[in-house]
């Protein structure tokens, strides 16, 4: 049974039910132990479950379900957050979070990429610098000792990969290095399966190749990304992408192939919708290539407009 986990839902009834904590333990436990119940401190008896769960007025075999219930829609919430966060939504975010206070969080991995996710909000609002949303990311898996953990969890993965946009460049090998020995053997990762998370790690890595001109890797990793998303039907991080692959074909003059990894990117952007990340894709491209990406992708689709009419005419 997780003890702390199962605390924390309690309390999560006990504050809906608008009862305070001392008429909840009140003949039960002492306050002190309830709390450390929480915290983690001490195991919770079953006894205690049995008799804090009578206080709110639910049988424990219902409070167990329930509790199920709660941390698989809870896994779902912060999901949510992760992707409000890094598709610069902060109201959206804001809005969300309201639902599900961090206090409340009942699963540790949950609560870790809740916490990330936060971080992430306030980088894209502007909150806090890149410095410190690394230092900040980098206290939550205790960076940089999780370097020598043999089995690490998916969400410790994704802000691992993570640290390689804000911390000094001096670091970025040995996380690589890290990365790359789980895309070789994901077996490192415990519980691992997260396909998105996975993608992550493989749009990391490749920009990470092409600052540093392996445009081979970059190639090969983004061609497995997009291959995984499409297999699973999804368009996770598929701008980035098809936007490391143009960014590569064009530095090779391979011409046909950026053109054509340069429209799937505005074609994703125009798909999902999000006008922040499409005005964010817009300067980044036109800065790139002197172009202007709107007129790009129209012209592209005419041409293949007319190359269909004179092979298929009517």
């Amino acid at each position: 049974m997780k003890s702390k986990e199962l605390c924390i839902f309690l309390e999560r009834l006990r504050s809906a039910r608008n009862l305070s904590q001392e008429s909840f333990t009140d003949e039960i436990v002492s306050l002190r132990q309830y709390r450390r119940y929480l915290s983690g401190e001490s195991v919770v008896p079953f006894q205690v479950i049995d008799q804090l769960s009578e206080k709110i007025g639910i049988k424990t075999d219902t409070l167990l379900r329930e509790f199920e219930i709660a941390n698989v829609e809870e896994t779902k919430t912060v999901t949510k957050l992760f992707n409000l966060a890094v598709n610069y939504d902060h109201d959206g975010f804001l809005e969300l979070s309201k639902e599900l206070p961090v206090d409340q969080v009942i699963d540790k991995n949950n609560l870790l990429m809740y916490q990330h996710s936060i971080i992430l909000d306030k980088l894209y609002s502007q909150q806090i610098t890149l410095l410190q949303s690394g230092e900040m990311n980098a206290r939550l898996i205790n960076y940089p000792e999780i370097l020598e953990s043999q089995i690490l969890t998916p969400t410790e993965m994704l802000i691992l990969t993570s640290l390689i946009d804000s911390i000094d460049q001096s670091e970025h090998l040995q996380i690589i290095r890290k990365i790359e020995a789980f895309l070789d053997d994901r077996s490192t990762v415990f519980s691992g399966g997260n396909e998105k998370i996975y993608i992550f790690m493989l749009a990391k890595i490749s920009k990470f190749f092409g600052i540093h001109e392996d445009y081979d890797n970059v190639l090969k990793f983004c061609k497995i990304g997009v291959e995984l998303n499409i297999s699973i039907k999804q368009f996770y991080l598929m701008e980035y992408l098809y936007y490391y692959q143009s960014l590569v074909y064009f530095k090779l003059e391979n011409y046909a192939d950026y053109e054509d990894t340069l429209v799937k990117c505005f074609s994703v952007l125009q798909f999902e919708g999000n006008q922040k990340k499409i005005e964010k894709f817009t300067n980044l491209i036109e800065e790139d290539f002197n172009i202007d990406f709107i007129e790009f992708a129209a012209k592209h689709f005419s041409k293949k407009e007319k190359t269909y009419e004179s092979e298929n005419p009517s």
